[in-house]
């Protein structure tokens, strides 16, 4: 074999294992996962109420929201795309947002978007808004009226959107008993008007569910957190947001798998 044939055979070789070193790394990228963070107070934790011996006591429920919500974008999309229950039980969008009270072991808001690799996020905040601003029993920069609720969501809308990750926005479900009286509506109604302002999907579930025959009995008996019933049905209309906006990009996990 002459020098130049050597030379050559040797010069494909190369090129074929850079292709090849290439197409590994390139499918390597492609499979990382689609990453969705939730984030919300203890109806995105998925908290219930059970009544055991006379009293009642708060649980977390396996099929909550957002566990069904995973079950039903992996049944469609398969495993690369991943649901992430980030909720605290009792938080507020403004603890979030500073890092504080139920969120004081998450960095601020804008930090935890520059390390977060989510490409979605869901922001599921209000009753707890709504009762501390009734009660007043918060320090009172933490007591967030329905217009500084407004400014709060946008802020934390923004915040994600400079980091790269796309926003979905999700209605409190309504309230019974004597949780009524925190007065969630304007909270629900600010948050639709956020949702136009920013143009972001919004999963729509205060008024929806209160137009369903006995929602109540779909409550969990503290009147204040859904059943598995209705935690599931939260998670269809989650689902369907999130496929309406994203199934496009979605479905291109099934074809790289």
């Amino acid at each position: 074999m002459s020098a130049k044939h050597g030379y050559l055979k040797l010069a494909l070789s190369a090129a074929l294992l850079v292709g090849f070193c290439a197409a590994a790394v390139a499918q390597t990228v492609t499979r990382a996962p689609f990453i969705i963070e939730a984030w919300g107070g203890s109806s995105t934790k998925g908290v219930l109420a059970v009544r055991e011996n006379g009293r009642l006591r708060n649980v977390v429920s396996e099929h909550n929201e957002i566990a069904v919500l995973n079950q039903l974008l992996q049944a469609k999309y398969g495993s690369g795309v991943q649901v992430v229950n980030r909720g605290a039980p009792s938080a507020q969008a403004i603890e979030l947002l500073n890092g504080r009270y139920k969120y004081a072991h998450n960095p601020p808001w804008q930090e935890a978007m520059k390390r977060s690799s989510a490409s979605l996020i869901l922001l599921n905040f209000a009753t707890n808004d709504a009762r501390h601003y009734h009660f007043h029993d918060i320090e009172q920069p933490y007591q967030v009226s329905p217009a500084r609720y407004s400014e709060v969501m946008t802020a934390l809308i923004d915040s994600a959107r400079a980091n790269g990750k796309a926003v979905v926005l999700q209605e409190p479900h309504p309230l019974c008993g004597r949780a009524e009286q925190w007065d969630v509506a304007p909270y629900a109604a600010r948050l639709d008007a956020v949702a136009r302002a920013e143009k972001v999907p919004l999963v729509s579930q205060y008024q929806r569910i209160q137009r369903m025959p006995a929602w109540r009995e779909m409550m969990s008996p503290d009147c204040i957190h859904p059943s598995e019933q209705l935690y599931r049905i939260k998670a269809l209309e989650t689902f369907k947001v999130i496929e309406q906006h994203f199934g496009a990009q979605l479905a291109t996990l099934r074809t790289r798998s």
